[in-house]
């Protein structure tokens, strides 16, 4: 049996800040910890929230491409997915008025599939639509560079 999702439900995360660079959150129970590294005041003991907010792109492209997957009856062996973000600075340290922190993000995914060309286009088409993360980076104003392909 599917599970059925309400419309809309909360998403509560708490968070401490160990030291000035870094912070322990728990959502779930689940602890997520960030740091900086050292050149940045950290310990370089985790990633950056900054790290952390482009895996949480890799992470949900996963699941909604997977879910997608099953609506249009594509079957997924695995993926690989790689990503880059290019980080302005001037918008942190006040040189210059920027619309967005990330102006590109580079997103790859290798799909172990016997999916088409076509197959895949529209799988990349809406997951892009239907990812909140994805979804957040372009209202945000990020340029997302996207190339899927078959492994």
């Amino acid at each position: 049996m599917a599970h059925v999702m309400p419309d809309l439900f909360k998403i509560d995360v708490k968070g401490h800040a160990i030291t000035s660079a870094r912070t322990e959150m728990v959502a779930r129970g689940k602890v997520v910890t960030t740091d900086e590294p050292p050149e940045r005041g950290g310990t370089d003991l985790f990633a950056s929230p900054l790290e952390t907010m482009l895996s949480s792109f890799l992470g949900c492209t996963n699941v909604i491409a997977n879910y997608v997957a099953g609506l249009l009856k594509i079957e997924l062996h695995g993926m690989e997915l790689e990503i880059c973000g290019h980080f302005d600075t001037r918008g942190v340290f006040g040189k210059a008025e920027i619309g967005t922190p990330f102006p590109v993000i580079e997103l790859t995914v290798v799909l172990d599939t016997d999916a088409s060309d076509k197959e895949i286009a529209e799988l990349q088409r809406i997951t892009g639509q239907k990812c909140p993360v994805s979804v957040l980076l372009r209202r945000a104003g990020c340029e997302i560079q996207e190339n899927w392909v078959r492994k």
